[in-house]
Formats: C-alpha cells, structure tokens, sequence
C-alpha cells in the first residue's frame, strides 16, 4: 500500500532489515540505536560462524528484532530480498536496509520522512536517502560541511541507510541476487530511474558508516588516498560494473561513460599503487571477462 503523501508518516510503520556476516559486537549496539526508532528489525545473517556466530545469537535476543539465518553465504542480494520479503509480508509501508557496520543518529527517520512529506510529487518518490555516509571515529558527523537544505534529488546512493517505499518492489522487482556482491545498490538505483521514480536525499540526515580499510601511497611526489579490496573482491566490482555498462548503456550513456573511466583509473591505480597487484589485476580482469559473458553468481573459486 502507498503510504498517504504530504502527510507526516509514522517511523514505526518502517521496518529495517540489517544483512550480516561475521559481524563484531558493534553489531548489537547498531541494532540497539535503530530499535528506538523503527517498527520492527529483521536481521538476516549469511552463514556466520566462530566467534560472530555468538554475536549473531545474542541478536535473536534482542526485543523488536527477528533473526533470520542462512546456511551459507547467498550474497548481499539475496540476503536483502529475505529480509525485505518478509518486511512486506507483515505489512510494513516502508523497508530501510542496512549494513551491519552502519548506526544511525537520532531522529533519523524522522528527518527523512519529513523530506518525503515536504517534497513535491512525493507520489514519484520511490526512495529516501542520508546526505552522509561518516566514519563512526567522526565526531561532528560532517554535517557541519552541508548547505541547509530541506531536500534534493540524487541519482543514486549506497544501499545502507536507504528508506525505500514498500509498494516500489511490486514495480521494478527486488535487488538483483545473480550479482551477490558489489553494484548492487547501482542496479537498484538505475531501475527505479528508468522507471521513472526518483531518488529523494536529506542533505542534513547522517548515518554513520565504516567505510573500510585506506591506504595512502606517494606517487610522483603526491599523496594518494584509496580504500582497498582483497582480490576477489575486485573481482566482484568489475563484473558486476562491467553486466551494468551493457545492461544500461542505452538508457543512461552517460553514467555508462563516466562509470567505465572510472573504472579504467581505477585498474590503473591498483596496477600502480597497490600491494599484491598482480593477483588482483587477474581477479580484475577475470572479472571483466565474465561480465562480458554475462556469467553472475557466486565465483565457486572465491570465499564464501
């Protein structure tokens, strides 16, 4: 059902659904911050084990929280349309998906619904998005940085911290499992562009985010920041990048372009800069490969 627009909504019709795998005990005081704020939590964890395995139990402990458990590893989307599935099961209007390693602040639904019942057209809105991702270790939050502004539209977004309307799977379809892992928030974003649905951001709404490891090399005298991934990730990103530049190509030519340069300098920073770069140049260009085949799915040479 199509919650009422221009009208201020409830947080507590929004259910949140939390993917996890081999999370640490940061874990439960997320799930914590986000139970004051939702309806209910529906935590689906990809076949966890050892040590996280404890934590993910303590999970199902937690009051306003179901716990879903895979056997193995099915992959970011897959674990997504579990959790989202059974979201609009029991009625929920709106699903907010998260990763485990993100927190929100407080008010955090509250300000996006206020963006949403403020907007216009808010009938063409199919997601609501934070205007920043920060580092946990970031005290102010960076919010100090952003234009006050009520609303903007944005073309797409990470898929943690994401509110998305609950009617909008019924009409684009849910996130795309063959892909598993990387470009999956891209994909989903582009389909609710091409079917003319918009991408609503709260420029001042803040989720707190690890945003992985950075590494700083000097080149030609210049300090470079980057994130770095194992090799099969690369793998992923590539492929995946590589599925999304054909699949799209006719409908957004531009994000095509400017996707494919980045991801040129991008194998030219891992050539370059990085350690191991050779492992994971092959990973790369195996990648690229695939998705030129359109092989997806999970790799059955990379780590579960």
């Amino acid at each position: 059902m199509q919650p009422p627009t221009n009208q201020a909504i409830s947080p507590a019709v929004c259910t949140a659904v939390v993917v996890t795998f081999e999370p640490d005990a940061a874990l439960l005081n997320n799930l914590r911050s986000l139970c004051s704020q939702v309806g209910q939590i529906i935590v689906v964890d990809n076949g966890s084990a050892g040590t996280s395995l404890e934590i993910v139990e303590q999970v199902g402990h937690l009051t306003g929280v179901h716990l879903v458990r895979n056997e193995e590893n099915l992959g970011i989307a897959a674990a997504l349309n579990i959790g989202i599935r059974r979201a609009l099961d029991a009625g929920c209007q709106w699903v907010a998906t998260f990763d485990q390693d993100s927190a929100v602040t407080a008010r955090y639904f509250e300000d996006l619904l206020r963006a949403y019942a403020i907007c216009p057209e808010p009938e063409k809105v199919g997601m609501i998005v934070p205007g920043q991702w920060v580092p946990h270790c970031d005290p102010d939050g960076g919010a100090q940085n952003v234009a006050r502004r009520d609303f903007t539209f944005v073309k797409g977004a990470s898929n943690s911290g994401c509110l998305i309307r609950a009617d909008i799977f019924s009409r684009i379809g849910f996130y795309d499992e063959p892909l598993f892992i990387d470009y999956v928030d891209t994909d989903f974003c582009l389909r609710l562009r091409k079917r003319g649905f918009r991408i609503l951001c709260a420029p001042q709404v803040v989720l707190r985010h690890e945003l992985g490891d950075k590494q700083v090399r000097r080149f030609l005298g210049l300090s470079i920041s980057f994130r770095i991934h194992s090799a099969w990730r690369y793998y992923y990103n590539i492929r995946n990048r590589t599925v999304l530049h054909l699949r799209y190509l006719a409908s957004f030519p531009a994000w095509v372009l400017w996707d494919w340069s980045r991801m040129l300098l991008e194998l030219c920073r891992i050539a370059i800069l990085e350690h191991q770069r050779g492992h994971k140049l092959s990973c790369a260009f195996r990648g690229l490969w695939d998705g030129l085949r359109g092989r997806l799915g999970r790799h059955p040479d990379f780590p579960k």
